[in-house]
């Protein structure tokens, strides 16, 4: 493999697709959809630029550890773009979105699954459990910059960024069981309750959040006493991300949860913070980290595979993705309505988009499982929602953002 090659395909890319955002993203065509599609064409199915042997690393590794990468990267960012105050003041958002919700999306996810491509139960239970988690990296464009900002209140974005942050961590628990199941029926529920929910899951956020505390009181010591160099949080968030990754992976616990859970607690242990430059900058810099994966993840879609699928398949795992957020938030919507409006209830349940936690998922249940149809449909599906929501993002960004002030009049008509 010519180093160079990767370097001038990826960073031109990114280059191409950061001087022209403002202008993408109004017109519906945010950086990961761009990716995917650049992706392809520089992949084996069009151009044959580069090839995912080149590389030197199995396809299924490359994928799974440049996804884990991504999201704990990506996760930080929302956990610190969450203000003072966030877990307390909406509580009631997080028990009913994650403590039902989660399980809700599952089962619809499943039931479609499984009645309408005719799998076997547990492949349509794991794929269901795969495709459950919101997407933090997908839903960038919708919660940060300045189209999310002008055009999505701040309860929207901030609830979103925190349901997704949580139920990625979480996901890890749902995937398991039909994991379980398939290469362990004898044992699978007792180790499920046992080595994954109570040390991977359950531990490994008592471990993120006691380091978050630690290495958030480190933060503000260092800064109180001028030993940075650099004041900024900006120093910090990366290796944070990145220390908490590994350091969790090697205490064999869930570390996609330890990171969020850790960078969740570091951001409420510093000072509030108010630098929008600086958010500006962290925002440039996580994108050089969240965008390749979807390059990557566009020269590794299996399109012969899709195509002995039939036109069935995409109709039935596009369904899925949607239908398993539409029953839900309507489903929930009186234990949430005095918290979302009618309108923000329409725009929640439709922006739950899958991408990288999915095919973090995806790589990992295959090499549990040996399950090679798992990443196929996997990533059938992360294709569907990334060109769905991806198109629907600024039309009902805007949609949104006139519907707002509408409800206000009429409120104050009614009062």
């Amino acid at each position: 493999m010519d180093i160079n090659l990767v370097l001038a395909l990826f960073a031109g890319a990114l280059l191409v697709f950061a001087a022209f955002s403002t202008v993408l993203q109004r017109a519906s065509l945010p950086g990961p959809l761009l990716c995917l599609g650049f992706g392809a064409l520089i992949g084996p199915h069009a151009l044959g630029l580069l090839r995912m042997e080149d590389f030197g690393v199995p396809e299924g590794t490359l994928l799974e550890q440049a996804a884990r990468i991504t999201l704990a990267i990506g996760l930080a960012g929302v956990a610190l773009r969450l203000p003072h105050g966030y877990w307390r003041n909406n509580a009631r958002w997080i028990a009913v979105i994650i403590g039902a919700g989660m399980a809700v999306m599952l089962v619809v996810a499943t039931g479609v699954l499984w009645w309408g491509l005719g799998v076997p139960f547990l492949i349509a239970l794991l794929v269901g459990s795969i495709i459950t988690p919101t997407d933090p990296v997908v839903t960038t464009p919708i919660v940060t910059g300045s189209m999310a900002e002008e055009k999505v209140t701040e309860r929207v974005r901030h609830n979103l960024s925190a349901e997704s942050g949580i139920n990625d961590g979480l996901g890890y628990l749902f995937v398991m069981l039909p994991v379980l199941l398939l290469t362990k029926p004898d044992q699978a529920w007792h180790e499920l309750l046992t080595k994954v929910l109570l040390w991977e899951v359950l531990a490994g956020a008592v471990i993120g959040a006691v380091a978050g505390y630690l290495l958030g009181k480190l933060f503000v010591l260092v800064r109180e006493h001028g030993l940075m160099e650099e004041s900024s949080y900006l120093a910090f968030i990366v290796p944070l991300a990145l220390l908490l990754l590994g350091a969790g992976k090697l205490l064999s616990t869930d570390a996609i949860l330890v990171v969020f859970i850790g960078v969740a607690v570091f951001g409420q242990v510093i000072p509030q913070r108010e630098e929008a430059q600086e958010d500006k900058v962290h925002d440039a810099v996580a994108r050089l980290f969240l965008l390749p994966v979807f390059i990557l993840l566009g020269m590794a879609l299996p399109f012969g595979e899709w195509t002995q699928l039939g036109w069935v398949a995409p109709v039935v795992m596009a369904a899925a993705v949607l239908v398993r957020r539409l029953v839900t938030l309507w489903a929930l919507r009186p234990l949430l309505k005095d918290i979302h409006d009618r309108s923000e209830t329409a725009f929640l349940s439709w922006f739950a988009p899958v991408g990288v936690s999915a095919l973090f998922y995806a790589t990992l249940a295959e090499r549990h499982t040996g399950h090679h149809e798992i990443f196929v449909y996997a990533t059938l599906a992360i294709t569907a929602s990334v060109i769905v929501h991806g198109l629907t993002s600024a039309p009902l960004s805007a949609w949104l953002q006139h519907r707002e002030p509408q409800l206000k009049e009429e409120k104050e008509t009614a009062a």
